[in-house]
């Protein structure tokens, strides 16, 4: 995946956790990886994020 397709659907994600439990729940998906959005996350960490914010809205 390009950078382009990981941050459209890291942000989806985010924003639909954020909509279901809150931004603070989806902050801290980014927290644990020492960043505050997908702008300042490490590429080597995309897939793991985008992994937690699945298995989170799963839960939704």
């Amino acid at each position: 995946m390009t950078k382009m397709d990981w941050q459209i659907n890291i942000e989806n994600l985010a924003a639909r956790v954020a909509e279901t439990y809150g931004s603070d729940v989806a902050a801290s998906v980014f927290a644990r990886y020492d960043a505050t959005c997908f702008d300042d996350l490490s590429p080597a960490y995309y897939d793991q994020v985008f992994g937690d914010l699945m298995l989170i809205d799963a839960d939704g």
